[in-house]
Formats: structure tokens, C-alpha cells, sequence
């Protein structure tokens, strides 16, 4: 038999408030759990409205419980109740680690989506301009305050030149500014804070050595803005290269090898999504089986859809959500061994 867990706790980042927090309530009641959410602390009244709507529209008492306030004893508290038998977690690697130690005096089970470090590998049979500009256009969505969000481009050597020049051109065209603007492209970044942490990986980056193309400052305006960016001649451990940026950066690697790219492309902790684009069906096929990520998109640009299992490897998290392999994340299987009955 496969039976509901019992009460799934949910801890939900802010970029995309109603999406997060949905992906996961859904797959938990479906499962005939019970819920509590804990939107972030940054984007609470979304969370709020959508449990108002479940309430409304008649989900029993106590089935959709929503709480907000400062996450950390809200956490321990999760974790330190034997009624709560499952965390559903999206957020940074550093607190998935410390939700791991903390599971351990309950044993509750977790649901980890820890963020990403995306590659993409561009090989040389491709159309440069088109993938040029959806390049620079899909990593500026959300400002780059995208889990899955291109942040690595890898590039072959015999269309770098002609490849980087087109990426520079279509980023430094986009049209920062309110979303309520006319025309306007690119937002800005969630918090002020967010704005400065941004600045300073790029800071440091140039330092280790990269160069700006264009962008690479905050900008003078009203607002948590920052200038789509990208850096180019990056070696290896350059900060921007290590971490994930979650802000409008994007980074230039080149290669001449199928095997260097690949390697170029698995130098991370992270494992949630790379990207492909090829029209060759091997080397396709080839890169999306030593890709060492969770999902890999080949001449695509959004792993993300209700049927198909979202989630990572390695230091991108435990657990999938969506998908067939998402509902079963909130069941517990139960074996039943029958003897004489009537």
C-alpha cells in the first residue's frame, strides 16, 4: 500500500512565491497529507492570499495551515516535532545542511531543493544569433533569481568570438527597470542586500581576474538594480565560476573538446540543471548522460513542467517534486502479509 506520510512542514523561497509553494502543497494533499507552509519571510501575503483561496474554496480545517514569522526557531520546531514527518525545503545549500543535522532527533524525512549553478554548453553547430540572444534573454528572467537559471556559458573556441560578441550585445540591449514600465525587461533584485552580495561576487571575480563585457555595477536609481553582466576570461575557482550568483551574471568559459566541456561543466557542488544546445544527436545524447545534474535541457530553455520530475544531484538537493516521482515523495509504502482470513 502506499499511504500519506501524515503533516509535511513546507519551507518555500521567495523568487517565485505562488509557484513554490504551490509545486509543493499540491503533490503533499494530493498525497492526503496535511500541510503547514512557511512562505519566506520576504514574500509572505502571496502564501497568505493562496491559503485564504484553498480555505474558501473548501479545504477542510486544519488540512492548510500557514504560518510566517523568523524561519529559524520556526524550523527547529518542525524538526523537533515527532507529528511532522516531512520537510519540504527550497532554499541555499547552507541551510539544507543544517535541516539534515536537524532531522537526525526525529528522523523525519526531507524534500531538499538547494539551488544551482547551470552550465551551458554551446558546440559549434548552432544558429550563433538565435542562441545568442534566447541566452541573454533566459538568464535575465527573474533579474537570474532563477534556481535554474543559465549562469555558465561554455562555448566551442571556433564560434567563441562571434558567439560572446552576439551575448554581449543582446545583455547590454535589455531595458532595466519597474515592472510596471513600459518596455521593461529586466527587474530588480529582491533586497538591497541581495543587490550588494551580487556586487560583491563580481568584485571579487574581477579581482581573480575576469573582465567585464558589459554591466558589472549597480545601477543609480531608486531600487535594488543591478546591470546585466557578463564576465569574460575566467579560470578556474574564479568566485563567480563557485558559488551561485542568483542575479543577472553570466559567466564565459571556451573549449575545443567534447570531453572538455563536459568536464568544465561537472567542476561544480551544484547538480540541478545544464543545458545543451546541439543539433548533433550524439554528442546530445552523450552530454546528457555525463552531465552529472538532474535535468538537462537540449536546445531548451525551461526544465520545468507538471509531468515530469524536477530536482537535482549532488549539492542541488534530495528528493524530486512534480511528476508522478514528486507525488510519491509525500507516500510511505506499507507492505501487508496475509494469512488465514474469511
Amino acid at each position: 500500500m502506499h499511504q500519506p506520510v501524515g503533516v509535511v512542514a513546507t519551507i518555500t523561497a521567495w523568487n517565485f512565491p505562488v509557484y513554490n509553494v504551490v509545486r509543493t502543497w499540491a503533490a503533499a494533499l494530493a498525497a492526503g497529507c496535511t500541510v503547514v507552509g512557511r512562505p519566506s519571510e520576504l514574500t509572505p501575503r502571496s502564501a497568505m492570499a493562496l491559503a485564504q483561496a484553498l480555505h474558501e474554496g473548501g479545504a477542510p480545517p486544519g488540512v492548510v495551515n500557514l504560518v510566517n514569522g523568523d524561519p529559524e526557531p520556526m524550523a527547529d520546531v518542525f524538526l523537533g516535532d515527532p507529528r511532522v514527518r516531512q520537510l519540504a525545503f527550497t532554499g541555499s545549500p547552507r541551510v539544507g545542511r543544517q535541516l539534515l543535522d536537524g532531522a537526525s532527533r526525529t528522523l523525519t524525512r526531507l524534500t531538499l531543493e538547494l539551488g544551482g549553478n547551470a552550465p551551458v554548453l554551446v558546440f559549434p553547430d548552432v544558429d550563433v544569433a538565435a542562441v545568442a540572444t534566447s541566452l541573454a534573454t533566459w538568464k535575465q528572467r527573474n533579474a537570474g533569481q532563477v534556481c535554474v537559471a543559465p549562469q555558465r556559458l561554455i562555448v566551442h573556441a571556433a564560434i567563441a568570438e562571434d558567439f560572446v560578441d552576439a551575448v554581449v550585445e543582446a545583455t547590454a540591449a535589455l531595458r532595466v527597470g519597474h515592472g510596471l514600465e513600459e518596455g521593461t525587461q529586466v527587474g530588480p533584485l529582491v533586497t538591497p542586500r541581495h543587490r550588494d552580495r551580487v556586487a560583491e561576487l563580481v568584485t571579487r571575480s574581477v579581482e581573480a581576474g575576469a573582465t567585464v563585457r558589459t554591466g558589472g555595477h549597480a545601477l543609480e536609481r531608486p531600487g535594488a538594480f543591478y546591470a546585466p553582466t557578463v564576465l569574460d576570461g575566467l579560470s578556474a575557482g574564479v568566485p563567480a565560476l563557485v558559488e551561485e550568483i542568483f542575479g543577472p551574471v553570466l559567466t564565459v568559459q571556451r573549449f575545443t573538446e567534447r570531453d572538455e566541456a563536459l568536464a568544465l561543466a561537472n567542476d561544480t557542488e551544484y547538480g540541478l540543471t545544464a543545458f545543451v544546445m546541439t543539433h548533433d544527436l550524439v554528442t546530445a545524447r552523450v552530454a546528457s548522460e555525463r552531465l552529472a545534474f538532474g535535468m538537462v535541457c537540449v536546445n531548451d530553455w525551461l526544465p520545468a513542467t507538471p509531468e515530469a520530475p524536477f530536482g537535482g544531484v549532488k549539492g542541488s538537493g534530495i528528493g524530486r517534486e512534480t511528476g508522478s516521482e514528486g507525488l510519491h515523495e509525500y507516500l510511505q509504502v506499507k507492505t501487508v502479509f496475509t494469512g488465514d482470513v474469511r
